[in-house]
């Protein structure tokens, strides 16, 4: 049988979540690198850039989207049929296994058939409740259909640790 449900678009919005753990984050370790009593001065002026690069990095990858492999919107069909749109273009892809979904925060990590791995961080004030809670049903029950499609005691795609047929 065919999925018939038309295809849910993910256009998130600017997370303030988001915001607020990168910038907790990169300021509490630069915090720490500070006051780190074993390190001469340059080693800590050496880690002091490497996390402000990350900061920057992460800040254009995931909050402002100008990073050009930052995922703009996608069009979710099913788990392995994903429209991702960034600005460097539009490439279909698969949603990979190492993906995380909660009523919290979703992390969709979508696969391209080159190998490139594009991430998407959905915190719960980034896109509506309803959107977010139609895609962990649709992933959920994609899940269970491609599972149910496996014949017994052939060889299908296992999820790591689980010792299940996906």
């Amino acid at each position: 049988m065919l999925n018939q449900q038309p295809p849910l678009h993910l256009q998130p919005e600017v997370s303030r979540q988001l915001r607020a753990f990168l910038l907790a984050s990169h300021l509490l370790s630069a915090v720490v690198i500070v006051f780190m009593p074993a390190l001469p001065w340059w080693a800590k002026l050496l880690l002091l850039v490497a996390v402000a690069f990350s900061g920057r990095y992460f800040w254009r990858l995931h909050i402002s989207r100008l990073h050009p492999q930052a995922v703009l919107d996608v069009r979710f069909y099913a788990t392995d049929n994903c429209l991702v749109r960034t600005s460097a273009g539009s490439v279909f892809a698969v949603l990979d296994d190492s993906s995380f979904l909660h009523p919290w925060c979703c992390v969709l990590n979508l696969r391209t058939r080159g190998g490139n791995l594009h991430t998407l961080i959905l915190p719960a004030d980034s896109l509506p409740v309803d959107t977010l809670r139609s895609l962990r049903v649709r992933v959920k029950f994609s899940a269970e259909t491609t599972e149910k499609k496996t014949l017994p005691g052939a060889m299908g795609r296992v999820k790591k640790g689980s010792g299940k047929f996906l």
